[in-house]
């Protein structure tokens, strides 16, 4: 609180200031470079306590050890799954509308993702599963998502 009041004061007394130095000073083009200039010293009299008083506040406000001795590896496997549910996600809505754009309707699809020991993602299976009246489509299916996701999937026939 201290520092907010310490900060209004600056200003103030800058503003008096300056209103002094403005009335004071002569007419004419030194008028204006004297006003010019006394803007700016104004704007940076009001600037510099509210840095200073942010960065204050931040300290006081975000200074806590509670979480020093939180054991990372687990949130970053956490991180790291939710990672790959959410690739396999996006790449079963990907396949699903593949499929659709060519009328053909999956039951459901199934991609399951890996990460390889440099850290790359990849696809390591592909299932589709379609109905008995679409078994005729076995092959569309298979170069469609072959020629999309670099993986030939496995068609499941429901029946």
């Amino acid at each position: 609180m201290n520092a907010l009041k310490s900060a209004s004061v600056v200003v103030c007394v800058c503003c008096i200031v300056c209103s002094i130095i403005g009335l004071i000073s002569p007419q004419g083009t030194m008028r204006k470079i004297l006003n010019l200039i006394l803007g700016a010293f104004l704007i940076c009299s009001m600037l510099i306590p509210l840095i200073g008083l942010s960065a204050t506040f931040s300290k006081d406000l975000f200074v806590d050890n509670e979480f020093d001795n939180v054991d990372l590896s687990s949130s970053e496997q956490a991180y790291e799954q939710l990672v790959l549910n959410q690739t396999a996600d996006n790449l079963v809505n990907a396949a699903n509308d593949l499929l659709l754009s060519e009328n053909i309707a999956a039951q459901n699809i199934e991609i399951g993702i890996k990460k390889s020991e440099n850290n790359s993602i990849y696809i390591s299976t592909i299932n589709i599963y379609i109905s008995d009246d679409d078994k005729y489509k076995t092959e569309k299916i298979k170069n469609i998502i072959a020629r999309n996701m670099s993986k030939e999937p496995v068609i499941i026939i429901n029946e």
